[in-house]
């Protein structure tokens, strides 16, 4: 089996397969988990194929939790894991107990409804009765993935599990809810791969432009001019590394870079840090820099050290990028281009 296939970055995907990269049974397993284009059956194929084929161990030096872990073996793991999945859908889809349905809709084009995902108005008595009416109703040209969720009345907005599914009615995966009374064991496994953390290799460098892929929210796919990855620039990375495998969890597997989302930061028009997680869905950013976002490229080229020490170079680029996209925005847009240039616009301004 190709483990490479449920990494969700093509550019991680294909550097691994470069470099022929062998996964231990954990890594393995962590990135079924993590897949976002295959099938919960398919990452249950996959799991099983791991216990079959590759070697068992201790799950240890890779989080916070494998103390806890530390005399279980990832065979035993994935075995109660997915146990724990089946009997949960088993138990979601059963509405006896009192349950109503509900569903939302992720769409491929936020820009069209203005949002990337939709709730639907009403609830359905049954789980049969929620998909059908969620996959009879979808737009399947802007549609991409459904939500199922479950209530019960007179509780609120309570979380009791829920199940995506994409638009043949396949389950792609499964959140539970178990708790400590209910099922202590699998209470804890329920967030297991959640709790892991990596060192894996990317062909990534400081000051390559990437965005994160997410199937779920595709619109979140802005440009990241890379600071530092896995490790952040500036500390050592060995020490770093033993840290995070002590302590770590997979929202520490993280990217440290810039910014130049206008919307994101309350419309502050510069170059912002931040930090962004998991670095393993990352990719090179394939667009062409537009708007505000164009600063990033200077930035990107001082990170690479191909501006040298000119720093003045960099920032009179980067000033020259702001001064012309706040001057594009006092353009008025309700005139022709014969009206803007007699008001003194450039001949070249917006109709």
């Amino acid at each position: 089996m190709d483990i490479t296939s449920f990494i969700n970055s093509k550019d991680i995907r294909e550097y691994h397969k470069q470099i022929g990269y062998e996964y231990n049974s954990v890594e393995a397993a962590w990135l079924v988990s993590q897949c976002k284009s295959k099938t919960l059956e398919e990452k249950h194929e996959a799991w099983q194929w791991i216990i079959d084929n590759m070697p068992d161990m201790e799950v240890k030096d890779c989080g916070r939790w494998c103390g806890y872990f530390n005399e279980e073996s990832v065979h035993k793991l994935l075995r109660d894991y997915m146990e724990m999945e089946n009997d949960f859908i088993k138990k979601f889809k059963d509405s006896t107990g009192g349950w109503f349905y509900t569903y939302k809709y992720y769409y491929f084009n936020s820009s069209k409804y203005n949002c990337s995902s939709s709730d639907i108005e009403g609830f359905f008595s049954s789980y049969e009765k929620c998909e059908k009416h969620s996959l009879d109703n979808v737009d399947a040209e802007e549609t991409h993935i459904i939500l199922i969720k479950r209530m019960r009345p007179d509780e609120g907005d309570v979380f009791r599990g829920d199940i995506m599914i994409d638009l043949s009615g396949k389950i792609m995966s499964v959140f539970p809810d178990y708790t400590v009374d209910e099922n202590e064991w699998w209470c804890v496994i329920s967030e297991f791969f959640d709790e892991l953390w990596f060192s894996f290799p990317v062909p990534f460098k400081r000051g390559d432009i990437v965005s994160i892929c997410n199937r779920y929210h595709p619109e979140d796919s802005d440009p990241i001019v890379i600071n530092g990855i896995i490790v952040p620039n500036g500390w050592d990375e060995e020490e770093y590394i033993k840290k995070r495998r002590e302590h770590g969890d997979t929202s520490d597997m993280n990217i440290w870079g810039y910014a130049a989302n206008v919307e994101w930061v309350g419309g502050y028009r510069s170059v912002y840090s931040e930090v962004w997680w998991n670095y393993m869905d990352a990719e090179y950013y394939s667009d062409e820099l537009k708007g505000n976002n164009r600063v990033l490229k200077p930035v990107s080229n001082w990170l690479k050290g191909e501006l040298g020490d000119a720093l003045d170079l960099l920032l009179a680029g980067y000033h020259h990028i702001v001064m012309e996209e706040y001057l594009a925005e006092t353009v008025p847009s309700l005139y022709t281009k014969e009206g803007l240039e007699k008001a003194g616009f450039p001949a070249e301004g917006d109709e």
